[in-house]
């Protein structure tokens, strides 16, 4: 796990929006849907945890309770979306299944 944080900004700064783009085969709509999805889960984690420094690996569960229970447009993305997150928050497979 490593302590990057992902922010509405940094999803296209940082370079998620390329990890998508890349490394899941995105085009342009399926970015657009995703940038959307992950901002509604980073407000999510800001809102429930009181701060302002966007979503990091210790939010992944949050995040991913919230987005299948509550976000509509998740279903079609999730898988890509999930294991772009994990790699781009450092969590191995393992470490999740461990948990």
């Amino acid at each position: 796990m490593n302590d990057y944080r992902l922010t509405p900004h940094n999803f296209d700064t940082g370079g998620f929006r390329d990890s998508l783009r890349y490394g899941h085969g995105f085009e342009h709509a399926d970015l657009e849907r995703a940038k959307g999805i992950v901002s509604d889960a980073i407000a999510h984690i800001e809102h429930t945890t009181g701060t302002s420094s966007g979503m990091g690996a210790k939010h992944l569960d949050m995040a991913m309770k919230f987005l299948n229970k509550d976000h509509a447009g998740w279903k079609k993305l999730s898988d890509h979306i999930e294991t772009a997150l994990k790699e781009r928050f450092g969590i191995a497979e393992q470490e999740k299944e461990s948990a």
